[in-house]
């Protein structure tokens, strides 16, 4: 009788997909590490122990005069209040409510600041003061500065004060001598007189005229001398409008709030017809712009993007022309002499300018800004401690980098993630995780990143660990991060009051694997049918679509199921499952992918209102013959 020798199984190889990160946009899908998602990656984000998990979805809280030009926080004696510039109308809204505070104002983006318990709200046209009820223009309370004091009528007196950018009105002081009836100004070409003081009372305007030419005050009658021999006693406000003053600040659409040891001056940029040039207030008083307080940053007349701090000074961050410098530093002194405070400026560092001024935010440990080549961090330098411009947006830069109008950039730190949203796409930077190394950096780190699409955002706001946007066609919008039910996991409806959301889009999340040759790409392999399968993590609702592409197709659907757990207050009766283990779920993948050079696994899921995570994949293969 012949006997057969059974002829040994082929030898089984395994390769673990496990410890997640981020994704890796930058690299061929043949060069990602393996425990990041290769490009096709997208709507996932971390979670509290740094797997990828479908993203929550958003929706829409009210809607505004299109586009949303700026959405707006601050705090008023403690109270927080919400603006929003939608159009040509600013509006004070809560998640519910919208009351129209101003209309007629510039159609573009701009910018807002809180200094003093009232909200400063810059449109590019207009500058508007909110207090928690009304809103009105900034300018018709802007200090009138006294210019000179210790003036006989014949004028002449002490400079005091500067004129301010934001009001034609202005004061001089004089001291009577009893006789003299006419009063010389400290200009010529005078428009009007205000008001007219003597001994602290008013005085009508019967009792004097005006020669505006000549800038002098004609009265009736003498105003007397003062009750102490010395003391100014009179005080003409007078108007002098200065053409060009008051746009000066009224177009800026930048603003950074600094002052040295405190924080208490606010310094204005982003006019188009000074692009170089800021403007400072004064201590505690941003209706008042001195005419001589500005700088001209820099000698090559890139436009200012927009401030950052760093350490005591603040960053004054330029576009990347091509120029020497790009970022520069202004500090904080004092005059020994004259007391006066001074804020010199000194150029820092040449290399990534700025070009989006709604996409500068601080995370935890540095302040960042988005330039043509990434986002990058300000920092010391480990060789010089010198201040320093370093990447720390490398795995998504392929693809953030070549977004049209990167200008129109916006961006937000929420709950420790820097997302950066544009042209309906948003690249999120994770602070949570361990940071990466990479050579881009220049031996610092760069983070761990996200890629979500239909994101709609062209302003943004954080608030209490809420996010919230506006979109190009007027709709304010909230991440449904305060929601906890599986209709979170949608895009764009609206919640009603029975609390389900109508009207919403299918959130599809997807995490693609490397296109992974398994250390061998002269060798075909084969994924056998058993052994190979995806854990994934345990949600009310959820289920996956398994894909394998190799270098000979698109990809093909391997395998599909649903991981749902019993939940009495979410039941579905379509697809009702007694299983009530919140352990991971484990799904086979039971099929065979034959004689692949490289294979990559795509893990799926565009259902309505489910979740989606993933802890591991492992994948058993077998070696087979050579690649001729």
């Amino acid at each position: 009788m012949a006997t057969y020798k059974i002829p040994d199984s082929p030898k089984k190889y395994k390769t673990e997909y496990s410890k997640f990160k981020g994704v890796d946009l930058s690299s061929n899908p043949t060069q990602v590490d393996s425990a990041r998602g290769a490009s096709g990656t997208v709507n996932l984000i971390s979670d509290s122990g740094g797997f990828p998990e479908k993203r929550k979805g958003w929706r829409v809280l009210l809607n505004v005069e299109k586009p949303v030009n700026g959405l707006y926080r601050g705090i008023i004696k403690g109270k927080e209040y919400f603006l929003v510039h939608g159009g040509t109308r600013l509006y004070k809204w809560t998640e519910n409510t919208l009351t129209e505070l101003k209309s007629g104002l510039t159609n573009k983006q701009g910018t807002s600041f809180t200094l003093n318990d009232k909200i400063y709200v810059l449109t590019g046209g207009e500058y508007l003061v909110f207090d928690g009820e009304t809103a009105k223009d900034a300018t018709a309370d802007a200090y009138v500065p006294t210019t000179t004091i210790a003036n006989k009528p014949t004028g002449g007196g002490t400079s005091f004060e500067d004129v301010n950018l934001l009001s034609a009105k202005r004061k001089n002081e004089f001291c009577a001598d009893g006789s003299a009836t006419v009063y010389q100004l400290d200009t010529t070409d005078v428009e009007s007189v205000a008001e007219v003081k003597v001994d602290g009372k008013v005085w009508e305007s019967s009792k004097y005229t005006l020669d505006s030419k000549k800038g002098q005050v004609k009265f009736t009658t003498a105003p007397p001398k003062p009750s102490i021999t010395g003391k100014d006693n009179v005080t003409i406000t007078f108007v002098k409008t200065v053409e060009g003053y008051k746009d000066k600040i009224i177009k800026c659409t930048i603003a950074g709030i600094y002052g040295g040891k405190s924080q208490d001056r606010v310094f204005l940029s982003g006019n188009p017809d000074a692009q170089d040039t800021d403007w400072r207030c004064e201590s505690n008083n941003p209706l008042y712009f001195s005419d001589l307080s500005y700088t001209k940053v820099g000698a090559d007349g890139a436009a200012i993007v927009g401030y950052t701090a760093i350490s005591d000074s603040q960053a004054i961050v330029k576009s990347d022309d091509r120029s020497e410098t790009t970022i520069y530093f202004r500090g904080y002194s004092i005059n020994d002499n004259t007391s006066a405070v001074q804020f010199p400026v000194r150029r820092a560092t040449a290399g990534a300018g700025a070009v989006a001024k709604h996409a500068f935010a601080y995370l935890p440990e540095e302040p960042v800004f988005l330039s043509r080549t990434g986002v990058f961090a300000l920092t010391s330098s480990n060789i010089t401690a010198l201040q320093v411009a370093r990447n720390r947006s490398y795995y998504v830069d392929a693809a953030l980098t070549k977004e049209d109008h990167l200008e129109n950039a916006c961006a937000v730190v929420w709950n420790g993630y820097y997302v950066l949203a544009v042209n309906g796409h948003a690249y999120v930077l994770d602070t949570n995780q361990n940071v990466a190394y990479k050579p881009q950096s220049y031996g610092d780190y760069v983070y761990e990143c996200y890629y979500w699409n239909n994101f709609p955002a062209v302003r943004m706001m954080e608030s209490r660990g809420n996010l919230y946007f506006g979109t190009s066609d007027g709709r304010i919008c909230k991440l449904n991060t305060d929601i906890d039910t599986m209709q979170a996991y949608s895009d764009g409806g609206t919640l009603g009051e029975d609390g389900k959301i109508t009207g919403s889009t299918a959130i599809s999340a997807e995490w693609h694997t490397k296109a992974d040759d398994d250390g061998d790409f002269m060798t075909y392999k084969t994924m056998v049918k058993r052994g190979s399968g995806v854990m994934m993590k345990p949600y009310t609702r959820s289920s996956i679509q398994v894909y394998a592409r190799t270098e000979r197709d698109f990809g093909r659907k391997i395998r599909e199921g649903i991981a749902d757990i019993f939940n009495w207050t979410d039941i579905d009766f379509s697809r009702f499952t007694f299983n009530s283990n919140d352990a991971p779920q484990v799904l086979p993948f039971n099929s065979k992918v034959k004689k692949y050079k490289t294979l990559q696994l795509i893990m799926k899921n565009d259902a309505m209102n489910e979740a989606f995570g993933i802890f591991g994949i492992i994948k058993r293969y077998t070696i087979g013959t050579s690649v001729r």
